[in-house]
């Protein structure tokens, strides 16, 4: 068969290239550390690649999720770690108020430090994680519950319906009435025991005396002709003023309340979510006998303020129940966490195994790339060295 001049050109040159090709690749497989660069190096090693390097992101991310839980649920636990302590002080001043030594003016005092202690469970149920309210559920970007007050102080808080009001002047002395949110006319409940106050004028008015007040029904009972009256119509500074400060569960932008009830999911394994949030409800809330944390705290001020002996004796059972009710759901928040820490153990130890047979993959065995580096580039310039001598020469040389 003739070979032509171009023809041997043609193919000398194709050897060049193709010999400087492997060079070139086994470089960049030296200066990178990789052996896999592109699909066309080994398309079936660099499919098993991406489908481990998926699956490696993939555990990644739920472990990702399940240290962002165990974050969040560390400070659930502690919170009701503070809350158990609480508990515990309250439970020991109601059995001091309950002695029959006690007199009414020590059950005032031993209101004073409960009502500090009911100030310091509201701000623990308010708990924030990276600016999330933990037992909000859902909604966790509103508080589950929030600390409102009726100031009466400026000529703005009646001017923007600050303070609260009530209506007594069509029932009269003797029957209680319900107290309203200026504003949007809302009942008001949940009040704190201790601060309420209530004058006309330079006229301040005794309670228990003028008035008493159902502090977690939201209502006052005129005693006193002078407070049966409509306060809307003696609203200004100079009028009425009435000052204290309630409870309220949190709203959305829609006005609408939350329940702090629902979930709060992460997914921690492939189609495996869990709950990582303790639902407020389930946590201050004794199903059995449906008392719950703060009409609970309220019912006990109001029975110290009052004192109401069997009022007291009766908080000591609710707050059993309502402790239990905490240490239950705190119970629950450890076995939760332990629950993650195993499922994270066991990903981390699979999220290895998948690096190194990713590993195992894309790596390049340096020895052996050195070797068929030197082996290539001594190919390489073997083919250089045929080249000029299958090449025809030409009337340049014999100049």
């Amino acid at each position: 068969m003739r070979v032509t001049v171009t023809e041997l050109n043609r193919n000398v040159q194709h050897v060049i290239h193709e010999r400087y090709n492997d060079l070139a690749r086994l470089q960049e497989q030296l200066a990178t550390g990789r052996r896999l660069m592109r699909p066309s190096d080994a398309p079936v090693d660099v499919a098993n690649d991406l489908n481990l390097t998926s699956e490696m992101k993939r555990f990644q991310q739920y472990n990702k999720n399940i240290n962002d839980g165990l974050g969040f649920m560390a400070i659930t636990g502690d919170s009701m770690d503070s809350m158990n302590i609480l508990m515990q002080r309250s439970r020991e001043l109601a059995i001091q108020a309950a002695s029959d030594t006690k007199t009414a003016t020590e059950r005032v005092i031993i209101n004073k430090e409960i009502e500090q202690v009911f100030r310091q469970l509201i701000t623990l149920i308010n708990t924030q994680y990276k600016g999330e309210y933990v037992f909000s559920g859902p909604q966790h970007k509103i508080p589950p519950i929030v600390l409102n007050s009726s100031p009466a102080d400026s000529v703005d808080d009646y001017n923007l319906f600050r303070m609260a009001s009530y209506d007594a002047s069509a029932s009269g002395v003797g029957t209680p009435v319900q107290l309203f949110n200026s504003f949007d006319q809302s009942p008001i409940t949940k009040l704190i025991p201790g601060t309420f106050s209530l004058s006309i004028g330079t006229t301040t008015y005794i309670e228990n005396t003028d008035y008493s007040v159902d502090y977690e029904a939201g209502t006052i009972t005129p005693l006193n002709p002078d407070l049966a009256i409509d306060v809307m119509s003696n609203y200004s500074v100079d009028g009425v003023k009435m000052k204290f400060e309630y409870l309220s569960k949190g709203k959305n932008i829609y006005g609408e309340t939350i329940s702090g009830k629902g979930e709060i999911l992460r997914e921690i394994e492939a189609g495996v979510t869990m709950a990582i949030n303790i639902p407020l409800e389930e946590m201050i809330t004794d199903y059995s006998s449906g008392n719950e944390l703060t009409g609970m705290m309220i019912r006990f001020g109001e029975s110290l303020l009052k004192n109401d002996q069997p009022g007291i004796e009766r908080a000591i059972e609710e707050l059993d129940k309502v402790f239990n009710t905490m240490l239950s759901a705190q119970t629950r928040n450890g076995a939760k966490i332990n629950r993650l820490e195993t499922t994270l153990y066991r990903n981390e130890s699979q999220t290895t195994g998948i690096v190194a047979q990713i590993s195992v993959l894309e790596d390049a065995d340096m020895a052996e790339t050195v070797s068929k580096y030197m082996l290539t580039e001594n190919v390489y310039k073997a083919a250089l060295q045929t080249a000029t001598r299958v090449i025809q020469p030409s009337l340049v040389n014999f100049l």
